[in-house]
Parts: C-alpha cells; sequence; structure tokens
C-alpha cells in the first residue's frame, strides 16, 4: 500500500485535522497515536467522527510507517492520512500536513456545496497528548472565538525524581510560561497549537526560513513561531488553552542538557536549526545539575523568555496596553513607560508595523536590557519570588556600563541588531522552555 493511497477525502465531520510530522518514531508512535485514539470530553469519548491525523513521513529510515499502517488497519474507526515530505526538516513536514488539511477543507465545501469551519492543529511524534488534548482545545477556541490556541505542557515528575536541581529550572520555567501566557496568550509550538483554516490560509500558512551554513541551505527551526508572530501581526487573536496539555518526552533535556546548560540548545552563532537529538548511545538520566550549571541554565532561559513572551507581544498587539489584565500586571506606570518606548522604538526604525517577522528581534531584545530590572521585579511579584533577578549583561555591556552609562542605549542597539550573527545570539541562546 503506498502512502498515497492513504489520503482519502476529508469526513463531512471531521472539524479538527491534527497534524503530525514523524522521522525514525518507532519507538514512540504506537503510544502517541494510543493518546489520539482514546480523546475523551469531560464525561465521556470524544466522538472520533469529529478529527482526523495527518501522518507525514519526513524521510524515515526505520519502522515508523509501517506500524501507523498497522495502526490504521486494527482502529478502522480512526479517520487517519498519510503522506509524505522529501525535504528534511520539521518546518517542511509541518507545512505539508498543515497545506494538505486546507486544501482537502476546501475540495470537501467544494464537494458538499457548503462552508465548514476547520481547525488545523499540530503535534509532535514524541510527545503524548492528554486524554481531554483536543476536547480542550476544541472548547477555548469555540469559546474565544481565537484564530490560535496554544496548548499547555509538562514534563512527567517522576522521571526527574532524582535531579532536584534540574525539576527546579524545569517547573520555574514551565510556571513563567503558564502565568505569562495566561495573560498574553503566547506564541504556538508545534508540539501542541491549532489555527482556523480561515487564519491559516489568510497568513499563506507556514512559511519556510532559510540559513546559511558552509554553504548548504539549513532550515530554520522556528516556523511554529513565526507563523504566530505573523498572525498576531495581521491582527489575528491568540488565546492560551492551559487545559489542553501536551506531556513531552523528556530526551528533550536529556540528550541536550549540555547544550541547554550553555545556552546553545537552539544552535549558536546565529543558526538555529533542527538536530536530530537521539543519540545512539543515551547519556545517564540520573545525574543532577551543580548550583552553578542550574542557575546558568536558569540565566539562559528565562533571558530568552522574558522579551519573546512579555515584550514581544506588546510590541505586535498595542492594543494590550488598554487590557486590564496586562496593566495588573505590568503596573500602570510601568505600562506607560513601555508603551510609550515602543512607539519611539518604531519611529526610530521606521517600522509601522511587525508584520515582517525578523524585524521584531532587535526591538524585542532591545526593550528587554533597557527594562530588565523592571521586568523581572514584575516577574517576582506575579510569578514567583524565586524569579530572582535580571541576569548580568554580557561583559562587554558591562564594560561599557561602566565607563560609557551615557551611551549604553546606543551600544544595546548595535549590539542586539548582532543578534542573528554571533555573540548576541549565543548570549540569547537557549529558548526559554525546553
Amino acid at each position: 500500500m503506498s502512502k498515497n493511497d492513504l489520503i482519502p477525502v476529508m469526513s463531512e465531520s471531521v472539524v479538527m485535522s491534527v497534524v503530525l510530522p514523524t522521522y525514525n518514531e518507532e519507538k514512540n508512535i504506537v503510544k502517541v497515536l494510543d493518546s489520539m485514539y482514546y480523546q475523551k470530553t469531560d464525561n465521556g469519548i470524544f466522538d472520533r467522527n469529529l478529527y482526523e491525523i495527518i501522518i507525514v513521513d519526513n524521510n524515515s529510515t526505520d519502522n515508523t510507517i509501517e506500524l501507523v499502517t498497522d495502526y490504521l488497519l486494527k482502529h478502522d474507526d480512526l479517520n487517519l492520512c498519510i503522506t509524505e515530505e522529501k525535504k528534511q526538516g520539521v518546518a517542511w513536514a509541518r507545512k505539508t500536513g498543515m497545506d494538505l488539511a486546507s486544501k482537502r477543507s476546501h475540495q470537501r465545501d467544494f464537494r458538499t456545496e457548503q462552508v465548514q469551519p476547520l481547525y488545523i492543529c499540530s503535534a509532535d511524534a514524541d510527545c503524548k497528548v492528554d486524554e481531554t488534548w483536543l476536547f480542550h482545545l476544541k472548547q477555548t477556541m469555540d469559546d474565544t472565538k481565537a484564530a490560535i490556541g496554544v496548548c499547555n505542557y509538562y514534563y512527567p515528575k517522576e522521571h526527574f525524581c532524582q535531579r532536584e536541581k534540574l525539576w527546579t529550572v524545569i517547573e520555574q520555567i514551565l510556571r513563567a510560561r503558564d502565568v505569562t501566557f495566561k495573560i498574553f496568550g503566547g506564541f504556538p509550538d508545534g508540539k501542541g497549537f491549532a489555527a482556523t483554516r480561515e487564519c491559516y490560509d489568510k497568513i499563506d500558512g507556514i512559511e519556510i526560513f532559510y540559513q546559511l551554513k558552509n554553504g548548504k541551505f539549513l532550515c530554520h527551526l522556528s516556523d511554529d513561531w513565526d507563523f504566530g508572530i505573523k498572525a498576531r501581526a495581521m491582527g489575528f487573536d491568540i488565546v492560551y488553552s492551559p487545559d489542553s496539555k501536551v506531556e513531552i518526552n523528556p530526551r528533550r533535556v536529556d540528550n541536550e542538557i549540555d547544550r541547554t546548560i550553555n545556552g546553545l540548545s537552539y544552535g549558536e552563532d546565529g543558526i538555529i536549526t533542527m538536530r536530530d537529538i537521539r543519540p545512539l548511545q543515551p547519556k545517564e538520566s540520573n545525574s543532577d545539575l551543580t548550583k552553578i550549571e542550574a542557575r546558568t541554565m536558569w540565566e539562559y532561559a528565562i533571558k530568552d523568555f522574558t522579551p519573546k513572551n512579555i515584550i514581544l507581544p506588546l510590541m505586535l498587539t498595542t492594543d494590550f496596553f488598554k487590557n486590564d489584565d496586562v496593566i495588573a500586571f505590568l503596573g500602570d506606570e510601568f505600562a506607560a513607560k513601555l508603551e510609550k518606548r515602543i512607539a519611539e522604538i518604531k519611529q526610530e526604525m521606521s517600522v509601522k508595523n511587525f508584520a515582517p517577522i525578523h524585524l521584531y528581534k532587535t526591538p524585542s531584545f532591545r526593550l528587554y536590557m533597557e527594562f530588565k530590572d523592571e521586568l523581572f521585579e514584575v516577574m517576582r511579584t506575579h510569578i514567583g519570588e524565586d524569579v530572582g533577578h535580571a541576569p548580568p549583561l554580557p561583559p562587554c555591556l558591562q564594560e561599557i556600563e561602566k565607563h560609557d552609562e551615557l551611551n549604553l542605549k546606543d551600544f544595546i542597539y548595535y549590539y542586539c541588531e548582532d543578534r542573528e550573527s554571533g555573540e548576541a545570539h549565543n548570549y540569547f541562546g537557549n529558548g526559554g522552555v525546553f
């Protein structure tokens, strides 16, 4: 049976299409499919006629697709499609699956002569979704009429029971995510989000960006996040669904621990691309961090998280400055200062809006550095005292602060201009959550 034989027409009852990019996941794929098959509501079974799964095979060389095919034969009440994407990279695979979902739904509209709504969802092939994942995601988006719904996620605590310091860092950053996402809505993460077909089509879907390294094009990793930036910049609302939960595979920490400690989990020197995090010999997973390693990991995580998840939404959605929850979080005085400074930076850069995705980078990190002490005061108040204080400036700027404080803002400007190419990227390198 070929993959092309496994792309049926979309059922008239389907309102959610779950895209699952897949590459060599034979050890996880059955558990992942089980987690999607046994979906529930708060008080019963979630109707399987309401959703489908699109498996996008991204050049697997193991038995992943054979296991999927076998699963489909044993669960013929599951709406499941299999397709493939030859260009390597999760961004390409996600785009192929989401494009296919949109295309098939338009074909259904033509066939049935009526426009039917569709939520196009993203999930990861090594992460299990909770049993009410779809129900709560759909309920949140139905209730709020938002264009994008962002899921909650967590790690299995028992996996880290002998690594208290590491678990503390994970718990802290996920707590920060939960608090700020409830206020600002957050940004999509490939592990779990949904978009209306209308939104997906309007912003031309997932956009693929490339970087150059050693004379080769590399697929940029942040397609999911960039999708959210485009949506916000075009006026679409993003809502956080805290009860729609995804359990992250702990290998993402175990096999990247050294890079995460050193702020390199999302690349280095400006190169942010997908790597295979499945070494032939998995590392021992029972050793904890030292105090210094835990502090370093936290500093990389929080100084990347803060500009992306507090400042960036404010830049893209200035109506937030009229939102009571946002003002309560920031405080009247700080909110007014931020609103004024954002307007100034837009004028300085002759930027009237932030629709071009990469225009957000310099101003968001500039604002972080300019207001880091006030930002951390706010986070200590609303997230927890253990957030602590802002990590120190990079050494080059610490030196400037001592000898040329009057021009520090200018030095920050040019430092952040270099964010995509080297030292500045490595300073903000971890990615905030793992």
